[in-house]
């Protein structure tokens, strides 16, 4: 297969070695480059799984450059078309994550925009934290009472909104992420473009919670039980949170890289074992 050279090089038609993540598996196979362009391509993936997918906005690596593509279209699997990702806040990552969302009004978005904090402590609240220190004293009663109006005030605010449906978690649910955007599975389905509140819980080295507003950009059923694949695009993101989950998405790449690498050494191993007992 010919690559040009250059960052936005075109992947001509072909064969070509493709690597994508399934089910939490990093699966590594064949496809063919039936068109292409410098944004685009169309592959047909080589899979004798049936029950295989890849939902709009799985990730795809292709060719030993490992070339990012984002599905955008798998209707006729396992035929896809992707678009290439080339800047750094749109690589994304599958895992499991918990998730608390809900939809905020349009009147509340317009009411706080330039200041989703008020949304967000509305929304979720914030969580007391228990000072690091020993004594009773006038520091720590000065941060007690803090906390205490912080959770009067959102009560106040939720009695005072018209819009007073409280927040859903979605725990041990598929995520893809990026520093762009994410989808994940809710149990009710949005029309496109509304507001949604989202709270999501990064596994780093401490945990990380990172609060941010999306907008819909696709709602699709998902399977018996209300259950939809919901696609936003994150607005109102500050930079220090987008790089929060950027660090979080590359992290995870090394990690299921690795797990795909081990996995493909023992089923080697195991078959240069076979041979020698052969």
């Amino acid at each position: 297969m010919d690559i040009n050279k250059g960052t936005q090089s075109e992947v001509k038609p072909g064969k070509v070695d493709v690597k994508f993540v399934s089910g939490g598996e990093t699966v590594r196979t064949e496809g063919y480059i039936k068109s292409s362009s410098v944004e685009a391509i169309v592959i047909r993936l080589d899979t004798n799984d049936k029950k295989m997918t890849l939902p709009v906005g799985t990730d795809i690596y292709v060719s030993k450059e490992d070339i990012h593509y984002s599905v955008i279209d798998s209707k006729d699997f396992p035929e896809v078309k992707a678009v290439r990702l080339s800047r750094r806040e749109h690589v994304r990552v599958d895992d499991i994550l918990k998730v608390d969302y809900r939809k905020i009004s349009q009147e509340d978005y317009e009411r706080c925009e330039g200041n989703p904090e008020i949304i967000f402590k509305n929304t979720f609240g914030e969580p007391l934290k228990t000072p690091e220190i020993e004594e009773v004293d006038s520091e720590l009663l000065y941060k007690l009472i803090y906390q205490a109006n912080l959770k009067i005030d959102r009560i106040l605010n939720i009695l005072e909104s018209r819009d007073t449906e409280r927040y859903v978690s979605a725990g041990s649910e598929g995520v893809n992420i990026s520093g762009a955007g994410m989808r994940f599975i809710a149990n009710r389905s949005f029309s496109i473009g509304d507001i949604i509140a989202l709270r999501v819980f990064l596994p780093l080295t401490h945990g990380t919670c990172v609060t941010v507003l999306g907008k819909v950009t696709s709602s699709e059923e998902s399977g018996p039980g209300n259950r939809y694949n919901v696609s936003v695009r994150f607005v109102e993101l500050s930079e220090s949170d987008r790089e929060i989950i950027v660090r979080y998405v590359f992290q995870r790449q090394r990690e299921l890289l690795r797990l795909g690498s081990e996995a493909k050494s023992r089923e080697s191993e195991s078959v240069d074992g076979e041979k020698a007992r052969g």
